[in-house]
């Protein structure tokens, strides 16, 4: 898996001059999926970037991504490896032009995350993990670093932009900081690389939310589960929505005390 990691990254790179060949154009080709979610002619000209892309990287892994018709799950049940994408995460705040959006790839070995690549096109930074090999963030001028979370005594919240603090609060048993970013993979990736401590996410996702930043989150020391601190699953039922779910930083701070089991209710 890990010789995979240098052709995502540059992948990754490539849907990103996708997005951004787009991203301020008159008409962004905004449009509203099936499910009420948008979606832009950026979500799609990064979408078949990736999938081409994928294809001669490693033509015998079947891929899952947000922008293409999920096959049943009796047809990808068996898959013991495949690559899950999301092409854009963070389309709202592309509409938006927050600059909070991220190419997200990852590959999903026997269920499990074990390879990740988040590529953040505005800023030209990259996020990546392989499983057992830490988790690393590159700077636009080519250089990486290992990173990891935070053992701060200071709790920070990771929010959205437009969530009300005092929505979040009442489910927090610890007095805390904010730092707002717009979308989920960028907002676990400042949890690994320490700049933010939790983030909670309620209302719905895909699997490809989280694949990515699942492994990048691991290597550096942290942890995703869902609301009831149960590991997420990949690839194991019928509907790839995720449930409500908490990335969370340093082990030390025990997070099952600190979060309150009525999070779930939050709306």
């Amino acid at each position: 898996m890990h010789c995979y990691l240098e052709p995502c990254i540059e992948l990754a790179r490539r849907a990103g001059e996708a997005i951004m060949a787009i991203y301020q154009a008159d008409d962004v080709g905004a449009q509203e999926k099936s499910d009420h979610t948008p979606v832009t002619a950026a979500d799609l000209a990064s979408n078949e970037v990736l999938m081409a892309g994928l294809q001669e990287i490693a033509p015998d892994i079947p891929v899952m991504s947000e922008e293409t018709p999920i096959p049943p799950l009796n047809e990808r049940q068996h898959w013991t490896k495949y690559w899950l994408l999301d092409p854009m995460d963070g389309t709202g705040e592309f509409i938006l032009e927050s600059g909070d959006f991220a190419v997200n790839i990852a590959l999903i070995e026997n269920n499990n995350p074990v390879l990740g690549v988040i590529y953040w096109p505005s800023k030209g930074v990259t996020y990546y993990a392989s499983k057992g090999n830490g988790a690393f963030k590159r700077e636009d001028n080519g250089v990486s670093q290992q990173i990891f979370v935070s053992p701060r005594e200071t709790l920070t919240l990771a929010v959205s932009r437009r969530q009300k603090l005092e929505s979040v609060s009442q489910y927090l048993n610890s007095q805390f900081d904010t730092v707002a970013l717009g979308s989920c993979s960028l907002k676990a990736c400042i949890i690994a690389e320490g700049k933010a401590d939790c983030f909670l996410r309620v209302g719905p996702t895909g699997e490809w939310d989280t694949g990515a930043s699942q492994v990048i989150v691991e290597e550096a020391g942290g942890c995703i589960t869902d609301a009831e601190f149960n590991p997420l699953t990949y690839n194991q039922r019928e509907t790839t929505e995720n449930p409500d779910f908490i990335v969370m930083g340093h082990p030390d701070w025990q997070w099952q005390k600190l979060i309150s089991p009525h999070h779930r209710s939050l709306d």
